[in-house]
């Protein structure tokens, strides 16, 4: 049985998800009339660069090339390739999505609108749409209906993947739900700063900051795949989350007078 407390935490995962994203592109709206424009930039960036283009290299990577499948065993060598790809490919896009869609469109606001969108995407897809799942399947297993979803004619492999999955949502800790239902709210922030960075970069004409921004990104991922490794708690990882997501929300705050001694776009 998944734990009731488990299946609330899911819950709460679904709902803080929806209300973080449409209450900060509400709140912006509101006083820094953000462009819904540079809001679809940031969701297509995200939906292009990370969930299309970033898939198809890992599926190159990890199954494509022999060579790079077997470095990849290695999960120090996994964590640092998927930190640096997810840095570069959002980040790169980002850097593009400013050039090239936003170019009359490049102020401090248009940051924040295209960090709302590719931090909010992003919400909704993976900490929405998986609670979502979550709570599919754990009613199914509360049920005992969860086997009938892959049949007795499934398979050995399928079964054996469907017999994990249920084994890991009823015996991962309480508090992993909790944590992982609260790790979006500083995620969203990180997903605004980096925005501003990348803009703050094309603005002064300074590369560096595009270099920054991969390098920050691809740290807290890194992060993220030593815990999938099981190198790291999950508890350390939220620490790191949560320490950068406090220095996200330094960062756009100050972004107001950094972007104040620019010239106008």
């Amino acid at each position: 049985m998944v734990s009731q407390s488990s299946i609330t935490a899911m819950i709460v995962q679904v709902i803080l998800g929806i209300v973080i994203s449409f209450s900060l592109l509400i709140y912006y709206r509101r006083t820094l009339k953000i462009s819904y424009r540079a809001v679809g930039v940031g969701i297509l960036i995200f939906i292009v660069f990370s969930q299309i283009l970033e898939q198809v290299l890992h599926g190159y990577m990890f199954s494509g090339n022999q060579t790079t499948a077997a470095w990849l065993k290695n999960p120090w060598m996994t964590a640092v390739y998927g930190g640096l790809a997810a840095g570069i490919f959002e980040n790169v896009g980002r850097w593009l999505g400013f050039s090239f869609l936003l170019k009359k469109r490049q102020e401090r606001k248009d940051g924040i609108a295209v960090g709302i969108g590719h931090g909010g995407i992003e919400v909704l897809i993976i900490s929405v749409g998986m609670g979502i799942l979550g709570l599919v399947l754990a009613t199914m297993i509360n049920a005992g209906t969860f086997e009938q979803a892959f049949g007795a004619q499934a398979p050995s492999e399928q079964i054996a993947l469907f017999q994990g999955l249920k084994d890991r949502m009823i015996h991962t800790p309480q508090s992993e739900y909790w944590l992982g239902a609260f790790e979006r709210i500083p995620a969203i922030f990180i997903q605004i700063a980096l925005s501003l960075i990348v803009l703050y970069g094309i603005r002064t004409r300074k590369a560096v900051y595009l270099l920054y921004a991969v390098l920050i990104h691809a740290l807290i991922d890194f992060s993220a795949g030593l815990f999938q490794a099981k190198i790291l708690p999950l508890s350390v990882v939220e620490c790191i989350v949560w320490v950068c997501g406090l220095g996200a929300v330094i960062v756009i705050v100050k972004s107001k007078e950094w972007f104040a001694k620019l010239a106008p776009s």
